[in-house]
């Protein structure tokens, strides 16, 4: 979400006490991560219990506002505003992160990445004209305050041929 709060109803519903900022607005964005997912050590009791399993995800801001798993007519998962599983270790321990999207459009693979279980990865999303490109980068790449355009333009030319580096959704056509 963003730095802005909601007030009144320019956000829709939220349950009130809550954390409730505006998402960020528009059709294409670029997502900068560095992570790390250090394993604990730890052993689940039953593969219901998620331990040692990290992830990152992408809500829609209506989710975390009302619910994410339960009744679909309080949930909007499956009228479009859905979830994207970036990273996420599906099974206790697991050395492998899947990247799934969750709604009314749903997808993923066999396709895996590396999890950065010592030290850190750079990664970066970008939704751009119905797809979401997302690649590992290079430990040399440089975040900077800005990104001009030709760089958003060569890391989404770069994930048209998948490898073990990127993941290429796309959402329509």
């Amino acid at each position: 979400m963003s730095d802005s709060p909601c007030s009144g109803d320019d956000c829709s519903f939220y349950r009130e006490g809550t954390v409730a900022y505006h998402g960020f607005d528009g059709p294409s964005k670029a997502f900068f991560f560095e992570f790390g997912m250090p394993t604990t050590g730890e052993t689940a009791a039953s593969i219901y219990d998620p331990v040692d399993m990290p992830a990152i995800w992408s809500l829609n801001a209506l989710i975390p506002r009302t619910l994410q798993y339960g009744a679909a007519d309080c949930s909007c998962w499956t009228s479009g505003c859905g979830e994207f599983d970036l990273f996420e270790v599906l099974a206790p321990g697991d050395q492998r992160m899947k990247s799934t999207l969750h709604g009314n459009i749903a997808g993923g693979d066999s396709d895996y990445f590396a999890r950065p279980s010592s030290g850190t990865k750079k990664a970066v999303m970008v939704l751009y004209e119905n797809n979401i490109h997302l690649k590992m980068l290079d430990d040399s790449f440089e975040f900077g305050s800005n990104m001009d355009a030709s760089a958003i333009t060569d890391i989404c030319g770069s994930t048209l041929a998948q490898t073990n580096t990127v993941s290429l959704f796309a959402l329509s056509g």
